[in-house]
Formats: C-alpha cells, structure tokens, sequence
C-alpha cells in the first residue's frame, strides 16, 4: 500500500532547507500557493541524472513526516496520493490520517477560504500497536 515499496530510490539529496518565502511559491503536494512570510521546504536532488527542486509548504510537510514514519519514505509529487489512498484502503486509521488527507485535497483552506492551522503529526498505526 505504500508507493515507496514501489520506488526504485535513485534519488541524491544535495542540499535541504527551511526558508521563508519572500514571493509566491507553489507546493508540489497539494499546489495550493506558498504565500509570502509562510516557511516551505526546498530539496534539491538529483534524479535519473537530472536536477530538481522540490517545493514543498510547512502542511504538507506533516504529511510527508507520517508517510516517513508509516511507511519509511515518500514519493516527490506523490505524499497526497498515497495519504489518500491510504484512507481510502478499508484499515481504520487514527482521524489525523483522515484529517491530512481533507486538507490536501481542499489545499488547506476552509470552505471560506481561510489557511488552516499546520496540522500535528498523527499517530502512526505502529505507535498504536505498541500502546
């Protein structure tokens, strides 16, 4: 169920960081807009021989963190779709899952169109097995 059993990791990280955004960036998870004074996420890699940049906004990164601790790993592009399918998937997960996989989908804005707070990291069901 988790798409990082199916990667082949060829990816080389060169560099990582944290910065503020002093323009419109676009997240490559949800591609909601990274508004200027919100903090993101860069990764610069290297894959199949080609560089890249990966934006990816701080709410996103929570769902990132859960995939990496559920799953050992995420996909670049790919954190939405394997959060959604794991709801989707018929085990019962803690209601942060869920909540992770809402706010992707509705780029982490209420229906008025107001940012919602950065999530919290759910936990995973490893976590719950060994409660």
């Amino acid at each position: 169920m988790c798409m990082i059993d199916d990667s082949d990791g060829s990816v080389t990280t060169l560099s990582a960081s944290d910065p503020i955004a002093k323009k419109r960036h676009r997240c490559l998870e949800c591609f909601r807009d990274i508004l200027p004074g919100e903090q993101y996420h860069v990764d610069r890699y290297v894959s199949d021989g080609e560089f890249s940049n990966h934006k990816t906004c701080a709410h996103c990164m929570v769902a990132r963190a859960w995939l990496q601790a559920e799953c050992g790993g995420w996909l670049y592009c790919g954190v939405e779709e394997d959060v959604r399918d794991h709801v989707t998937s018929g085990y019962t997960y803690p209601v942060g899952v869920y909540r992770l996989a809402v706010g992707m989908a509705r780029k982490w804005r209420t229906p008025r169109g107001k940012l919602l707070p950065i999530p919290t990291l759910p936990q995973t069901t490893h976590a719950r097995v060994a409660a």
